[in-house]
């Protein structure tokens, strides 16, 4: 019985395969299958009849003309250009990485990110140096020592004296380990994980990022402010000045600060008497403030103290001078749907990332039974020498390199790959231990090996993919071979759009025209002789020299438009209201004796348009005729056949 029903799956699972494989198009000897077929079609046909047998018929006439296209550019080579090849790669590099990234773990790290972005956290620090070149003995020495102030802070010692005495960061002179509020991608990764996850008035363990091992404390945690638009006026106290000068300062603040008080303009002020001028001309306005952001500590901390837009400051004291802020407009958190693309952007830039690079990495190795030979991997340790930091590290010619240290699925890496991996790091840098420079190139390596093997196989692996990586193929090719053919042909090839102008410019007519010509006149006296000159007929090299012939500027020409009816609102409806009639050669002259002006209305009778008038539809139309020409060279050089067996047996 298991025996039937293995079979007869497997029989179920040739025949689907079968049916994928059916070849629903041929052109020449390139065969087109059904499921490719179906897969542009289900993506452009989307309505509930669109998979019935007429429907997709219809729809083949264009699939047959998009594939011949397609075709003639791979004869003519275009798809083996180095042009080509250089934007598909691209386009499938960008197009690979959803596929080299855990889902799961991405979805996640985005909800993460988004509930840490309800809140502001108040962090102080105590870091010990040990970055990832430390050597063991250095990395060691620094996990001790941060371990005994742990213990000295598990037994009541005091965090900021502790920060001051054996914290390496250099700000902890003036901020004692403070860093202020910080927020959501405003730190490295694992130090913001450790901030969100203690809690207020407590310490973490100690922990390590890329910097060293931290001590972390947290005073507070509130409710995001979001973003802060602000201006100020200041007065600038160069450190170092003297206290006249400070005392000078302050009391200019003091008297704006009268000013406000009594109701003056905060923008105004701001323009007369800040000293910063690349704020002052704009109000103050200094722009948005975000929690951690570039304001120095104090100054933001005054900024988020403000509650309504219109508020402002007490006098705030900074290194820097003297200030008064005002609060502009404030922006809360974003709903998820609206920050959701941001935050997965910002996660792609950064090492958080990682996270989920790794999970498919993991998941890859296990699912093509990696395996590792250690011993041949601790062998590098004796070939690699401290000439690597210096940029001259080299192994002689005869040197072994044979052995395997890596193989998963069908591919096998020996140690000569890996030395020639580690080549690429052959450069001056600051040297660190051998051993363990080395077990972390050799995890590079067989991750970047098991990325590169997983990428190269994408199209065998998902057909999403294939499909997808075939429109880009065949959309670059369509367009650079119908602009060559069809589009930029129409435009730089005058004489055959000379020509096919001149076999259908009856089908280019202007409709009746109006030819709307308005003027001044400096007297009335002027204006009757002009109205009695426009009703005759007459246009404007017969009448004005007679009407400028004492004063140049008797008759001024306000306006001239030749246009058709429904072109523009004002002109239909003076043609409307005056009861114009669409007779060629009708004039009518309107006098509004007031102002000496006058407007005169002449019918143009339909005609011919020239080239250059109807370029832009004459240009589509050539477009469209050179188009349908090619397709029909292309039928009659290429054997087309549509498998409409097939095609009714995909219809539903």
């Amino acid at each position: 019985m298991k025996r039937f029903i293995i079979g007869f799956l497997t029989i179920c699972l040739i025949t689907s395969a079968m049916a994928q494989e059916k070849v629903l198009l041929e052109i020449d000897n390139e065969k087109v299958t059904a499921d490719e077929f179906l897969h542009i079609y289900k993506k452009n046909n989307t309505d509930k009849d669109a998979m019935s047998y007429e429907a997709m018929k219809e729809y083949m006439e264009l699939f047959v003309n998009f594939k011949l296209k397609v075709h003639e550019a791979e004869v003519l080579g275009m798809d083996t250009t180095a042009s080509f090849i250089q934007e598909l790669s691209g386009y499938r590099s960008q197009l690979a990485q959803p596929y080299l990234t855990d889902k799961t773990v991405e979805d996640e790290l985005i909800q993460e990110a988004y509930e840490r972005m309800q809140y502001d956290v108040n962090v102080s620090h105590i870091l010990i140096k040990a970055d990832n070149t430390a050597s063991p003995e250095d990395t060691l020495k620094a996990w001790n020592e941060i371990n005994d102030i742990y213990k000295k802070l598990v037994n009541g010692g005091d965090f900021v004296k502790l920060a001051r005495e054996y914290s390496d960061d250099e700000s902890v002179a003036f901020n004692d380990g403070n860093l202020g509020y910080r927020t959501v991608f405003g730190l490295v990764y694992n130090f913001e994980t450790e901030m969100y996850n203690t809690k207020v008035g407590e310490f973490s363990k100690p922990f390590r990022t890329r910097f060293g091992y931290h001590i972390l404390k947290v005073h507070d945690k509130r409710p995001a402010k979001g973003k802060y638009k602000v201006a100020h006026i200041m007065m600038v106290v160069p450190q170092g000045s003297g206290s006249n000068l400070d005392k000078d300062a302050k009391a200019k603040m003091e008297d704006i600060e009268t000013k406000l008080n009594a109701g003056e303009n905060f923008e105004e002020l701001a323009k007369e008497f800040s000293e910063d001028r690349r704020t002052a001309e704009k109000g103050g306005e200094i722009g948005w403030i975000t929690v951690g952001g570039r304001m120095i500590a104090e100054f933001e901390e005054a900024v988020f103290n403000l509650e309504n837009p219109g508020d402002y400051s007490p006098i705030l004291k900074t290194n820097y001078g003297y200030h008064i802020i005002k609060l502009l407009e404030v922006e809360p958190i974003k709903k998820f749907d609206e920050v959701k693309h941001d935050i997965k952007s910002k996660i792609s830039n950064s090492a958080r990332t990682s996270r989920s690079r790794d999970a498919i990495i993991a998941t890859l190795l296990k699912e093509y039974n990696a395996e590792i030979n250690d011993d041949n991997v601790k062998a590098m340790y004796k070939l690699v020498t401290d000439s690597i930091f210096e940029g001259t590290w080299n192994l002689d010619e005869d040197t072994d390199l044979s052995a395997v240290i890596l193989t998963f699925a069908d591919q096998k890496y020996t140690q000569k790959d890996f030395a020639d991996y580690l080549m690429k790091f052959n450069r001056k840098q600051n040297p660190q231990n051998l051993e363990s420079f080395v077990d972390q190139s050799f995890k590079m390596f067989t991750n970047k090996m098991v990325i590169m093997y997983e990428e190269s196989i994408l199209e065998e692996k998902y057909p999403a993919f294939k499909y997808l990586i075939k429109e880009y193929h065949d959309g670059i090719l369509l367009f650079e071979l119908t602009d060559k053919t069809v589009w930029s042909k129409a435009i730089t090839d005058t004489t055959g759009l000379e020509k096919f102008y001149e076999e259908n410019k009856d089908n280019y007519m202007w409709d009746y025209r109006y030819d709307v010509r308005k003027y001044e006149c400096k007297d009335a006296k002027t204006a009757k002789k002009l109205e009695k000159y426009l009703k005759k007929g007459w246009d404007e090299e017969k009448f004005m020299p007679k009407l400028t012939k004492k004063y140049s500027s008797a008759v001024v020409i306000l306006e001239t438009e030749l246009v058709e009816k429904g072109v523009k609102l004002a002109i239909d409806k003076l043609i409307t209201e005056n009861n114009i009639e669409a007779k060629e050669g009708n004039i009518t002259v309107l006098n509004d004796a007031e102002n000496n002006q006058l407007t005169s209305v002449k019918v143009v009778g339909p005609a011919i348009k020239s080239l250059s008038e109807a370029r832009v539809i004459i240009t589509a139309e050539y477009q469209n005729f050179l188009e349908k020409k090619w397709l029909e060279e292309l039928h009659n050089k290429y054997k087309v056949t549509v498998h409409d067996d097939v095609l009714k047996e995909i219809a539903e």
